[in-house]
C-alpha cells in the first residue's frame, strides 16, 4: 500500500499543492492551488528538486 499525501508548498510568489509519496520519496503530482490540472510534466527538474528539498527539510506535516 502506497502512502501518499497532499502538501501545500510556497515557492517564489506562488503556492502549489503537491502529491508526495513517502514510500517512493517522490512527487506524484503538482497543481496550482485550487486547480485540477497536474503541471508536474511542464515544470523543470530544478523546480521539482527544490520542492523535494522543501518537503524533506520541513517535513510532510508543514511544507509551507
Amino acid at each position: 500500500m502506497k502512502q501518499e499525501s497532499w502538501l501545500t508548498i510556497k515557492y517564489g510568489n506562488n503556492t502549489f499543492d503537491v502529491k508526495w509519496s513517502e514510500i517512493d520519496r517522490e512527487i506524484k503530482e503538482i497543481r496550482s492551488v485550487d486547480s485540477e490540472i497536474n503541471i508536474a510534466s511542464i515544470l523543470s527538474l530544478e523546480v521539482k528538486k527544490k520542492f523535494i528539498e522543501i518537503i524533506i527539510n520541513k517535513g510532510t506535516h508543514h511544507a509551507i
